[in-house]
């Protein structure tokens, strides 16, 4: 979790102007398990002390932070809703409960090995990856036995 401080410091840092919704929505995600949608975002903003605004101005927020390399965007929802996170300057891969959409960070990466035989096979110049695994999580497993 960011201190505020720490918060205020990113934003200047990334030529962002402070403000409550800013603050509040950096506030949020970095207190999330897992990455989080707009609407989701805007839900907990507007129900705390966090600060309020519209749905509109979350996704502009969002995608401002998003250009600015601050959080991370990817389409992990199974509704197809883009999903964000901050941007912890780590690789990371997710798993996915196909029953309740949750989504669990995975750390470590399987592909390093693989991309390496991509590039001698094919000549690109590997920039990245994205890997989602999907399945059924412990609890939806138990709650379909019962």
């Amino acid at each position: 979790m960011m201190k505020q401080d720490d918060i205020v410091l990113l934003l200047k840092a990334s030529s962002i102007k402070v403000t409550k919704q800013r603050v509040g929505i950096l506030q949020i995600l970095s207190e999330a398990d897992s990455p989080l949608t707009a609407e989701d975002i805007y839900l907990t903003l507007s129900g705390g002390e966090k600060g309020t605004a519209n749905l509109s101005t979350v996704y502009r927020i969002l995608d401002a932070f998003t250009q600015k390399d601050i959080l991370i965007k990817t389409n992990l929802n199974l509704e197809g809703k883009a999903t964000y996170e901050l941007n912890h300057r780590e690789h990371r891969h997710h798993i996915i409960c196909m029953v309740c959409n949750e989504i669990i960070p995975i750390k470590g990466c399987p592909l390093g090995d693989y991309e390496i035989k991509i590039r001698k096979s094919t000549g690109y110049e590997i920039v990245g990856h994205n890997l989602e695994i999907r399945g059924v999580c412990p609890k939806c497993q138990k709650a379909k036995r019962e």
